[in-house]
């Protein structure tokens, strides 16, 4: 089968039931966000998710009850960034074997207005890579984000990196028949047969707030 970057819009669509997704020729609006600006603007040492960091901060602290530690809004952006270019490589790839372009100028979002986390995906090009491209291509972009992200906080490699196993293994679990899922996996560099994440999100250490049941704490 051909496919088009239309035809794996939909694929995501249909798999992912909270997000929105759109072809477009260019990145939609103001309030949406460029991956390729975003991490350009990191690699020349500015900090263009604070605003993102800080909103979600506030939240916590508004909910509840203290000042938030840092790490957690910090985790919580960098998931929900690696969120974009994972769900669209790994949900059409385990469907299809095949992905629409995930470099960072292929990609654009947009934030939920309170929840924080990319709500809307925007497809820049009309690529369409087979799997072992779309591989080299999550790669080469998270690897990106994730060497020039400095969010005030240490979070060490097997956090970042492990948060980038962690959101490709979800995003290959989602749609309900994936044939390609385990050559997607082995092309990523994960395994299926994962309980535990790699990586935690610290939302354990605000108050009352059990580790859910995937916490790497667990092990």
């Amino acid at each position: 089968m051909t496919y088009t970057v239309g035809r794996l819009a939909d694929v995501l669509a249909d798999s992912v039931s909270w997000l929105s997704v759109r072809t477009a020729d260019a990145v939609p609006g103001p309030d949406w966000v460029s991956c390729a600006s975003l991490i350009a603007a990191q690699e020349a040492g500015e900090d263009p998710t604070a605003e993102w960091r800080a909103a979600a901060a506030a939240d916590y602290a508004r909910d509840y009850a203290i000042e938030p530690p840092v790490q957690v809004a910090a985790m919580f952006t960098l998931m929900w960034y690696l969120q974009v270019p994972s769900l669209v490589a790994g949900v059409t790839t385990a469907v299809t074997g095949f992905a629409p372009a995930v470099t960072p100028d292929a990609l654009a979002f947009r934030r939920h207005p309170t929840a924080h986390y990319p709500a809307e995906v925007a497809l820049l090009s009309e690529e369409v890579v087979p799997l072992e491209v779309a591989s080299r291509q999550l790669k080469a972009h998270t690897s990106a984000f994730l060497d020039s992200y400095e969010p005030g906080v240490k979070l060490g490699s097997l956090q970042r990196f492990g948060a980038a196993d962690d959101e490709v293994r979800s995003a290959l679990r989602l749609p309900e028949e994936a044939p390609y899922a385990d050559q997607a996996a082995a092309a990523f560099g994960v395994s299926l047969e994962q309980k535990l994440r790699t990586s935690c999100c610290y939302f354990y250490v605000l108050p009352n707030v059990a580790a859910c049941t995937t916490c790497p704490r667990f092990r």
